[in-house]
């Protein structure tokens, strides 16, 4: 009894510990966004300001158009998220309950899909969409999310697990497959849908890559590239406003999270994956 209530105080310490030692660099870049002397030059470390100022995030509206980026970010965060879940449960849909010809091969390729990196593909991605001329506009954000393989790998896997009765009663009466998917499938599968959702809003607000390489605009941006730039473009004692630009980036998924946070949890748990 006294070895398990140590081991637990034990591992309770070295949690606060690692906790401590992670909240301390964004502690200090809060500290910082809000310090007039962070904005000439690097100052000492504190967690409170030395000058607390609210100067650094006007320096920082000025010199960045985060209004525009963020809605930008919201516009395909939306987008992206309603068509790579309702898609991902459509496949997810055949693959568990229907019949078609090819139905294992065309899983197991699906699978293989899944384990080809995405850095490989994307040089043959750019020139493809370089081809249709949609470089430079979200086509190439949007259109991949049409085949989201790991939300159809665990759709199928969620609704494998929803008994065939449900939908033999439906076919009895008259239903079609769509019906079965609108009526019984949908209403079933809320948690496999929150927690796709959930990973997919998460995955294209800290998209990165893919926007740095098809879109040259930057009024066509997304947040992270926007600040990324910003970043890049900027002087670099300017550390006070650039501390400020990576807060207000970072506040609507904070928002999210304290929202949201049982439900995360329970993705990361159910997917066992983080993107």
């Amino acid at each position: 009894m006294k070895r398990a209530k140590f081991t637990r105080y034990l591992t309770a310490a070295v949690l606060l510990v690692i906790l401590v030692i992670i909240l301390i660099p964004l502690v200090w870049s809060i500290s910082m966004s809000f310090d007039r002397t962070a904005t000439t030059y690097l100052p000492e470390f504190s967690l409170i300001p030395h000058e607390p100022t609210l100067f650094n995030y006007k320096a920082a509206a000025k010199m960045i158009d985060l209004p525009r980026y963020f809605l930008n970010t919201v516009i395909i965060v939306v987008i992206n998220t309603t068509l790579a879940v309702f898609f991902s449960m459509m496949c997810g849909f055949a693959f568990a309950k229907l019949n078609f010809v090819g139905k294992r091969f065309w899983f197991i390729f699906m699978l293989a899909v899944m384990m080809v990196p995405f850095e490989s593909r994307l040089v043959p991605l750019f020139l493809q969409y370089r081809d249709w001329g949609l470089l430079n506009t979200w086509w190439p954000l949007i259109l991949g999310q049409f085949a989201y393989v790991y939300g159809t790998f665990f759709a199928r896997s969620y609704i494998s697990s929803i008994p065939d009765s449900l939908a033999e009663s439906v076919y009895i009466d008259g239903g079609s497959q769509w019906r079965v998917f609108f009526s019984i499938i949908l209403p079933l599968s809320k948690p496999i849908m929150s927690t796709l959702a959930i990973l997919q809003v998460i995955a294209n607000w800290n998209a990165y890559l893919w926007p740095l390489v098809v879109i040259r605009d930057y009024k066509k941006q997304m947040i992270s590239v926007g600040v990324a730039m910003f970043n890049a473009n900027q002087n670099a004692t300017y550390y006070g406003p650039r501390m400020a630009v990576a807060v207000l980036s970072a506040i609507p998924l904070v928002i999210l999270y304290l929202i949201l946070q049982k439900h995360i949890v329970a993705s990361i748990a159910v997917s066992g994956i983080k993107q």
